[in-house]
């Protein structure tokens, strides 16, 4: 039985290696297919700014944490 898993996982694996031709190389290169970390860090900015509650100094003023305008 754990020869059929590992044998499994090891095709799972191997299977999953693609090689790529050149002109298929363009659509990996192409801007969508990058990740955006800065939209994480933003939404990760937004909810913390909503459970907190708190407003930083100088910012605008907000409503509260709890869900209250």
């Amino acid at each position: 039985m754990k020869q059929l898993v590992r044998l499994l996982i090891l095709a799972g694996v191997l299977s999953s290696c693609a090689s790529l031709k050149p002109y298929e190389r363009q659509y990996v290169d192409d801007p969508e297919m990058q990740m955006d970390f800065d939209n994480g860090v933003r939404f990760s900015n937004y909810v913390h700014s909503i459970r907190e509650g708190a407003t930083p100094a100088g910012a605008p003023k907000s409503s509260g944490g709890c869900g209250c305008n």
